[in-house]
C-alpha cells in the first residue's frame, strides 16, 4: 500500500506545484497575438514614493521603467490586468475619480485602460480631476491602493525595413556590381 500510495502523492504535488495562482518570475507568457513574455513583477498603482513636487501622470509603461529600471536595447515592456496572458491592459489611478481600478480594489469600478494610456488635464501633473495616472504616490492616492499591473519584457519585434531603406541597399549592391564589371 504504501509504494503505491507515494507516487501518487508526488503526483498530486507536481500538479498542485503546476498549477500557479499568480505569475512566476522568469516564467513566459503570451498575449493575442501569440507574443512570448517575460513575468518580471507587479507594482501597486498607489504604491509610488511620496513627490516633493506634483507628480507627473504616468501611462503603465512609463512606470514599468520607474519601477523596474531602464530596458537594454532592443527590448519592450508590456503590461496585464490579469496575471495568466499578458493584455496590453493596465489600472490607472483617477484624480478623484475610481472607475479605473480593479472591481478587486475596494474602490474599483473595473475599467482597465491601454497600457500607454495618457491624459493630463489642465494643469501639468496629477493635480486635478481628470487626470489619470498608473503610478501615483502614496501622498496623492487615497483609492489606488491594491491595484496591481503586472510588467512584462520581450525582445522587440524586429522593424520591417522601409522601401526607402531597400531602394538605398539595392542601389549601393548595383554600384558594387558595376564597379566590379569595370574592372573586370
Amino acid at each position: 500500500m504504501h509504494r503505491f500510495l507515494s507516487p501518487l502523492v508526488l503526483g498530486f504535488s507536481l500538479l498542485a506545484v503546476g498549477a500557479q495562482a499568480a505569475p512566476v518570475v522568469g516564467n513566459t507568457y503570451l498575449d493575442s497575438d501569440n507574443v512570448g513574455w517575460t513575468y518580471i513583477g507587479s507594482y501597486d498603482v498607489g504604491s509610488g514614493p511620496f513627490w516633493k513636487n506634483t507628480p507627473l501622470n504616468y501611462t503603465a509603461l512609463q512606470a514599468a521603467e520607474l519601477v523596474f529600471g531602464s530596458l537594454a536595447n532592443g527590448y519592450q515592456y508590456a503590461i496585464s490586468t490579469v496575471d495568466s496572458f499578458v493584455n496590453h491592459l493596465a489600472w490607472y489611478d483617477g484624480f478623484g475619480d475610481t472607475s479605473h481600478l480593479p472591481t478587486t480594489n475596494k474602490f474599483g469600478g473595473g475599467n482597465a485602460l491601454a497600457e500607454n494610456f495618457f491624459i493630463d488635464v489642465g494643469k501639468s501633473g496629477y493635480n486635478q480631476g481628470g487626470d489619470l495616472s498608473a503610478y501615483v504616490g502614496g501622498d496623492k492616492a487615497t483609492q489606488g491602493g491594491g491595484a496591481f499591473n503586472y510588467v512584462f519584457t520581450a525582445a522587440a519585434p524586429n522593424p520591417v525595413p522601409e522601401p526607402g531603406a531597400l531602394a538605398l541597399l539595392g542601389l549601393g549592391l548595383a554600384g558594387i556590381a558595376a564597379l566590379r564589371q569595370r574592372k573586370a
